[in-house]
């Protein structure tokens, strides 16, 4: 695996693993920042932001296990894709449904866009190198 595939992949999935740590650890504050409403701030909400931080937490560390496993770093960038993608149908949602969500929504959709993009790019520098 090239060095600076390796890096990106470490990256990726530290910030992914920080991520899912943010509901554990700050859930007020990361809600505010991404500007939900504070009325939306309740321990249900707070359980569901925590249970999306444990897949967050188990993708990043996937990332990295495979780091070591290179022959499964093709389908990993694609499931990661997939995932992000996943995340951004499920944010569209309150966004066509006008929920009144919307600054967190978009904010939160740049997140998922981001991350989706960088797995396909990820997927664009591996692939080749894996088949070649």
């Amino acid at each position: 695996m090239v060095h600076a595939l390796q890096v990106a992949i470490t990256g990726m999935g530290i910030v992914r693993i920080v991520l899912g740590l943010a509901p554990f650890v700050a859930a007020g504050p990361l809600s505010r920042i991404l500007g939900f409403p504070v009325a939306h701030d309740s321990p249900t909400t707070r359980l569901m932001a925590r249970l999306f931080g444990v897949r967050d937490i188990g993708l990043g560390a996937i990332a990295l296990f495979t780091l070591s496993h290179a022959e499964l770093l093709v389908p990993m960038a694609i499931f990661q894709a997939f995932m992000d993608g996943g995340d951004l149908v499920s944010i569209a949602i309150p966004l066509v449904r006008r929920q009144g969500i919307d600054r967190g929504a978009w904010l939160s959709s740049a997140f998922a866009a981001t991350g989706a993009l960088s797995w396909l790019a990820v997927l664009a520098v591996a692939a080749p190198s894996v088949a070649g």
